[in-house]
């Protein structure tokens, strides 16, 4: 059975590291009485039993209205960060750093979109029940108990190990999307170029790589400013290794300091352009430089459609976070035929019964998460 913290974990709001699974019993008071309150204009007209109102009246009706929804919005923003601090306050140290880490930009965008096959962002039932199973780091049933490289094969060394090419999978998946939004907007984008061979330049960081066949990520004009040219460079780490621990914003600024330290100075003093790391975590959140670079993408092309930039932006950020959880698979296996026939009972050994909890509650959200879009409705 799940217990009382981890059913408030599933129905606390995505960006705040929980799934939106509404809890009538906890919801129904709040959802009467903000109700009643974004009524409440409606109800004084119909009490005062006016056929017709005035222009005056009927705009001072709206803005009764509009400040109403205001009001209900900031309570239920108030509400999220209360219940969020509280399932903190009962949780462990490392499942309260997972919250912290599901609460970073981009990080729960896979869940609040639609999936929509236009835009890839239909998910497998395998591949959404894996999904949502890493977002809580809990093990996935059935998987392999040793890696094609002998070391246990947990969630975190699968995000992190080398073998099988997937990392680099991953990498690219990120550096191909994030070239195809400067295509849309910016001059000259290529991926994987090289930088200008040194010629006797030396550099006062002795980390600034100096290679001759040093390259980086992509490269576009028009990023910035019209004609200056913007180098990037894509890094995705996993945040549940041992390398990566303490508060995540410094993960994140550890990160992009050692991109800077390795390329800044050959960028500006060489290439005489810009440089800017794009780090991204395997649970979809993004560091403060790629969160900026997406403000900026988002606004020349919701300047270029003609859209909303509320939406341009959260598309950016769904396709990042689903293009991540689309696809998370697991280095080769070495099981022996041993441990092929005993391995399901020795993975799912272990809280077995709050694994199935969770699992039935995941089977729930796939079925629903499909319905919103085969009875085309919308919440």
């Amino acid at each position: 059975m799940l217990s009382r913290t981890q059913i408030g974990t599933f129905t606390a709001y995505p960006q705040g590291g929980g799934q939106a699974v509404i809890n009538p019993v906890e919801m129904c008071p709040l959802e009467f009485s903000l109700s009643r309150k974004a009524t409440q204009p409606l109800t004084e007209a119909i009490l005062n039993q006016k056929l017709t109102l005035s222009p005056e009246e009927t705009h001072e009706m709206n803005q009764k209205t509009k400040h109403a929804k205001n009001g209900i919005s900031s309570e239920k923003t108030l509400y999220n960060k209360y219940k969020l601090a509280s399932i903190k306050a009962k949780c462990t140290d490392d499942i309260s750093r997972n919250l912290d880490i599901l609460c970073q930009k981009g990080a729960s965008s896979w869940l609040t979109a639609l999936p929509l096959e236009e835009f890839h962002y239909t998910l497998s039932k395998q591949e959404f029940t894996d999904a949502v199973l890493m977002r809580y780091k809990h093990p996935i049933r059935d998987r392999p108990q040793i890696c094609a490289c002998s070391k246990a094969n947990t969630i975190d060394h699968a995000l992190s190990c080398a073998m099988g090419g997937y990392r680099d999978m991953r990498h690219n998946q990120i550096r191909d999307l994030e070239a195809s939004l400067l295509e849309e907007v910016c001059k000259d984008v290529r991926t994987e170029p090289k930088l200008l061979p040194l010629t006797g330049e030396t550099f006062k960081l002795k980390t600034t790589n100096t290679r001759p066949d040093a390259r980086l990520d992509i490269t576009a004009r028009g990023v910035w400013n019209t004609v200056d040219k913007t180098f990037f460079d894509v890094r995705v780490f996993h945040d549940g290794n041992k390398s990566n621990s303490g508060p995540i914003d410094k993960v994140f600024q550890k990160h992009e300091a050692e991109k800077k330290r390795t390329y800044n100075s050959r960028v500006l003093e060489v290439e005489k352009s810009t440089f800017t790391p794009l780090v991204f975590s395997t649970s979809g959140s993004m560091g403060k430089e790629a969160e900026a670079f997406h403000k900026r993408i988002a606004t020349l092309i919701s300047n270029k459609r003609g859209t909303p930039y509320s939406d341009t932006i959260s598309h950016i950020h769904a396709e990042n976070s689903a293009s991540q959880s689309s696809a998370q698979p697991s280095p080769p296996s070495e099981d022996t035929e041993e441990e092929q026939s005993n391995g399901a009972t020795t993975r799912t050994a272990t809280s077995t019964s709050y694994q199935d909890g969770l699992v039935i509650c995941v089977d729930i959200m796939f079925m629903f998460s499909n319905c919103i879009v085969y009875n085309n409705f919308t919440l």
